[in-house]
Parts: structure tokens; sequence; C-alpha cells
């Protein structure tokens, strides 16, 4: 194998897969970035095997072939390249990297061991914006768990509904929820959850100019298509809880504020709500068109007003403040209608220009 390319193609290459290289698993060629190259490209895959991810760049192929790379120190390898046409030659194993009058050699591994990524067998599959898609992600990926005790809560439900896209995140505190309208599903049915590292892989390579994103699903594994890139993913096994029923339909108290003000008074009372126990709780005070967060602790005391519009009843309540700092951070809403319904009952927050998209948190409970 040899051939010619640029030091930013191979760097392009290297950063689109290699968050697909495994860490942990035993068998070394995982540690490992295949390239082959074929008609004026070198195609890179790496993974897990759990995820996977291939992607394509230009070169100039004088000989075909296939190597396999080490992961971490090619990619080290590749960033230290001056900027220049790069040679890269392959024979028995031994990868030769050559730039101006100078050459580095690597040890490679057996191309013969790599598990090639699939394609699906008869997927179904639909299109929709990468914008769209992006900001699904964003705006729910914040609840996943990150303890992996409970594989359900560490990924995201991806349902297809006719023309509806619906994604849905919790870690049992806190549920965030986004539905989006999509042209071309037809009558496709699909429900399945995707480990939030994939999503995050997702949303780390999605580019404005990709414009669309094609994504094709079996009963198993789920593929994301955009750009240059070919993304694998199994689904995770298990049942995700009917979030449906923890959504509360009615509500005691309907607070009307604004983001950045209630995310700024919030911010400001987490530095001085943390204890020794590292909580960090705040305890927020509805009454008389007010709402105030009064914090004290070892470290000091604030106390924080903000003027808002309600209907119902007065209600005091506590929050962990991490859960409304995330969601607060991620509506792209000047307002929203925070909904509550007494100090044990969860607080549901809907961006009001934007009515398909909600976030449910649950209180603490405070002595």
């Amino acid at each position: 194998m040899k051939i010619f390319c640029s030091k930013d193609a191979l760097l392009s290459g290297v950063n689109a897969v290699q968050r697909a290289v495994s860490n942990k698993n035993p068998l070394p060629v995982l540690q490992g970035i295949l390239i082959q190259a074929d008609n004026q490209s070198l195609q890179f895959a790496a993974t897990d095997l759990e995820m996977g991810i291939r992607c394509d760049v230009p070169a100039q192929v004088t000989e075909k072939g296939t190597m396999i790379v080490p992961a971490k120190l090619f990619t080290e390898v590749v960033r230290k390249l001056p900027d220049t046409t790069i040679t890269l030659e392959e024979k028995d194993q031994q990868i030769t990297i050559g730039y101006y009058q100078s050459e580095i050699i690597l040890h490679g591994y057996d191309p013969e061991e790599f598990p090639l990524l699939p394609d699906l067998i008869e997927p179904l599959s639909f299109e929709l914006p990468t914008i769209i898609f992006k900001n699904m992600i964003k705006q729910t990926i914040f609840s996943c768990a990150a303890e992996e005790n409970r594989p359900v809560f560490n990924g995201i439900l991806l349902q297809i509904e006719g023309t509806n896209i619906r994604l849905v995140a919790t870690d049992t505190h806190r549920l965030a929820y986004i539905i989006s309208e999509i042209t071309n599903s037809g009558e496709s049915r699909f429900s399945g959850i995707i480990p939030s590292k994939t999503l995050s892989e997702i949303y780390r390579l999605l580019r404005d100019e990709d414009e669309v994103l094609n994504i094709s699903y079996s009963s198993n594994q789920v593929v994301f298509q955009f750009g240059s890139i070919y993304l694998i993913s199994r689904l995770i096994e298990g049942q995700f809880p009917n979030y449906k029923q923890v959504i509360p339909q009615t509500c005691e108290t309907k607070v009307y504020l604004s983001v950045r003000e209630f995310l700024d008074a919030v911010e400001r009372a987490s530095l001085l709500s943390r204890d020794k126990s590292g909580a960090n709780i705040i305890r927020i005070n509805v009454e008389n068109n007010e709402l105030r967060i009064d914090q004290s602790s070892e470290l000091g005391k604030i106390s924080e007003q903000i003027g808002i519009e309600m209907e119902g009843n007065d209600v005091r309540i506590a929050f962990n403040a991490k859960f409304l700092i995330d969601a607060l951070k991620v509506i792209d809403s000047d307002r929203i209608l925070f909904e509550l319904s007494g100090p044990f009952s969860p607080g549901v927050m809907r961006p009001l220009d934007n009515p398909n998209y909600i976030y449910l948190v649950l209180p603490v409970r405070t002595s």
C-alpha cells in the first residue's frame, strides 16, 4: 500500500474515528485504526464493538491496500507532522510515514483480525436536517445517567412515529423531552435506546455544512450517515420507563419568568449552596409575583429576588441547583413557564415559544 495525502486529510480522518477506538477491550487490534486505500481516497475506521465510525478523506492512491495503525500513537504523530504532502506505505505490518526527506516507522496490527463495520440488512431509514437533530441532542443528553449500573438510563430513547421524531432522556431525578416533525419518514415506527456516547459523538461530528442526516435502523442497531461519516451503534437492551406517566398534566402554581434572570440567580446562589456533604441545594420561595432564593451556608449568605408573573398558590420548594442550571443553559427561549405543585411534586419547565420541549426535575426534600 502506498498513498500521498495532506496532513489535514490525515488529521480529519483520525479525529473523526478516534473516539470509537477501544480502551478497555482485551483485543489489541481494537486499539488501532483501520486505513484502507482505494479509489483515490482513504477510509478510516475504528470500533469498540459497541460503536463504529467510518470516514473517507481524499488521497492520491498509487498502490491499494489496508493497514491497521496504533490509534493513539498515530494520532499524536500526525498532529506533529509538518504541513506538507505526507506519504504512507505499509509492508508486513510496518507503516512508514514519509515527509520531506524524513520518515517515521510504526508497528501496526494484522488487518485480518480487525472486525469490519457491518452495513444493515434491509434497514428502514429517513432523513432530517442536521441542525434540528443536533439541537434535540443538546437539549436532552445532559439528563442521561453517568453511572453504568442501569444501562437504560445511560441512553436516550429515540422514537419515530409517522412524521414525529422524539428524544427522551432521564437519570430518574430529571427528564428531558423534545419532539420534532420530519416529512419523509412515511409510516415508519421505531423505538430504541441509543447510548449517550453515540449521540455525543454525533453531536461532535455534525457540522453546519452537513445539511442532511440520514438515520437507518434495524431491531438492534442504528446507523447515522452525514457528510463523509458513517457511524453504527448498537441499541441498549431493556425497557425505557414510561415517561408519559411521570409528566404531570396539571399544576397548582404557574410561574412565568426570564430564562437569563433565573439562570444567573441560580448560578450565583449555587456558589453558596454547597454543604459539607457536597450537596448543591437551593431553596425557592414563590409568592406575591416574586421568586426569591435565600441561601446560607458556612460560606456565607445570599438573597436573590426575581420579578415574575404567577398564577395559583404560593410555594416553597428546593432543587439541586445543577439540575436547574443544566436545563436553563440549553433552553433556546427568552422566557419559560415553570409549573409547580407543592414542595414534593416535580417541577416542569416549558419554553413559552416552544411547546415541543419539556424538562421535568424532582425536588429535594429538606428538613
